[in-house]
């Protein structure tokens, strides 16, 4: 499997009533399995840009392009479930279901049996190191099993674009720096194209690139540059 490209070309976006504009003509453009941290201070547009690129949003204006198709011309629901994966800050797992049937939430009405998925979601708690807790529901697990079991769902239908959002952000330092060492790998070994969301300099220093973003725009690299110096 390889990843998506992805391209955004002058996004722009605004909320309540156009007040706040979160987004001001932003551009960048994502190679195949190349992973990127979007950094920047709170309120800057990184998740909003998330957002837009997951279709659970869409722009005022410009474009957003994956594998050369326009996201506004495509069907959102199926282009999230076949094409992106994504992982939250907070984990959103189903608490009164287990491990194992979280994994399968995504991949229902996706023409599967459920011993297809069962075996599927079975596979992917063993790739994340959680194949003897796959019984176990939520409040049983720690912080960071919880975001593996989550890792584990957003990998639930092969996605070749995932977007992660602060995924280590509610966790301790050492189970952070576990989730994202099983990010890395994962992305590794499927090739997928990642865009991580982070604040962290030392999370954002392991991506291939990172694009750091202020008052809805993207820096140039000479600004970044310049301010470092």
């Amino acid at each position: 499997m390889s990843g998506a490209q992805v391209v955004v070309a002058n996004v722009t976006k605004a909320f309540d009533g156009g007040r706040v504009t979160a987004l001001r003509d932003v551009s960048l453009d994502v190679a195949p399995g190349e992973l990127v941290a979007l950094t920047g201070p709170s309120g800057s547009g990184k998740s909003t840009l998330l957002n837009l690129i997951g279709s659970l949003d869409e722009p005022d204006s410009g474009t957003i392009t994956v594998d050369g198709l326009r996201l506004e011309v495509i069907d959102a629901i199926a282009y999230r479930a076949e094409t992106v994966g994504f992982v939250f800050q907070f984990h959103h797992l189903i608490p009164t279901i287990s491990a194992l049937d979280n994994v399968q939430v995504p991949m229902l009405g996706r023409g599967r049996d459920r011993a297809a998925r069962e075996r599927t979601s079975r596979e992917l708690l063993a790739e994340v190191g959680l194949a003897g807790r796959a019984d176990a529901v939520p409040g049983t697990l720690s912080g960071g099993e919880r975001q593996r079991v989550a890792l584990a769902r957003a990998l639930a239908n092969d996605p070749r674009l995932l977007l992660a959002d602060e995924p280590t952000g509610a966790l301790d330092s050492e189970t952070g720096a576990q989730v994202l060492s099983l990010l890395q790998r994962l992305r590794a070994e499927r090739g997928m194209t990642v865009l991580l969301v982070t604040n962290d300099d030392d999370v954002a220093a392991t991506a291939d690139r990172t694009l750091r973003l202020r008052d809805g725009r993207v820096i140039p690299d000479a600004a970044l540059r310049s301010a470092s110096a």
